[in-house]
């Protein structure tokens, strides 16, 4: 895995992001490395770095922030949490009930509950919504939790993937699956993901440090264990 400095990485992701729509994540090395989440496209966040949680939450704001648009967040693991999205708008000066009214949150407790959003219910709210941004917390979670085979899990997973490829593409979404926790499913799963996602994002904590991977471009930085929710003037275009 290739390492580079963040001020490469930052001359390369105005390069990336040049043409294309693209939403920041709130971690500054990951977004100068990935040059913003693309839309069109699904990334898949995968690890055990307490960073994950911030991130869709961080997602919602920016998302409002740079386009003012809705983000719809489908929670399969009861991580939403609108006190955290109103956290972070009032740490990047946003309004907080300006971004909550834009976020569109629904939760799914069981595999077939979240099948039957994202088969039969997302795409309408799609249209009523016209979000800029979909997120889906804790994706892999639920395909472990069902009272069926592997073999019924797993063809699930495929339609719901395959069902989100097409979403995606159709109304051009930045479309972001998280995981916090890869052991909690099994390397059949996490190569199905893998393989019919855009790019799988790989953070793996180590004191004091996030090293994050793009495993389709083979490259990787280093994020500080920093305060959470600690704003850089970089976040702001003030300094590089």
């Amino acid at each position: 895995m290739k390492y580079k400095s963040i001020k490469n990485s930052f001359l390369k992701s105005k390069s990336i992001t040049k043409l294309e729509i693209v939403v920041q994540s709130g971690v500054l090395e990951l977004d100068l490395l990935t040059g913003g989440f693309k839309a069109g496209e699904i990334t898949y966040i995968d690890g055990n770095s307490p960073l994950i949680y911030n991130i869709p939450n961080q997602l919602c704001v920016n998302t409002f922030r740079t386009f003012n648009s809705d983000t719809i967040y489908i929670d399969g693991g009861i991580c939403a949490d609108p006190y955290q999205i109103a956290k972070y708008a009032r740490y990047m000066e946003i309004d907080q009930n300006d971004v909550l009214e834009h976020v569109h949150i629904s939760r799914a407790f069981t595999i077939y509950q979240l099948s039957t959003f994202i088969e039969h219910m997302l795409e309408k709210e799609i249209q009523k919504y016209g979000p800029r941004a979909l997120i889906i917390g804790r994706f892999p979670l639920m395909y472990l939790d069902i009272d069926g085979t592997e073999r019924e899990s797993q063809i699930i997973l495929k339609n719901n993937l395959n069902k989100l490829v097409e979403l995606t593409s159709l109304y051009n979404l930045i479309t972001v699956l998280t995981n916090i926790d890869s052991r909690l499913y099994n390397n059949r799963t996490r190569a199905t993901v893998q393989s019919m996602v855009n790019e799988t994002i790989r953070m793996k904590y180590i004191e004091p440090c996030t090293y994050a991977d793009l495993l389709n471009r083979k490259e990787g930085t280093t994020i500080l264990d920093m305060a959470c929710e600690q704003l850089r003037l970089e976040h702001f275009g003030l300094a590089i």
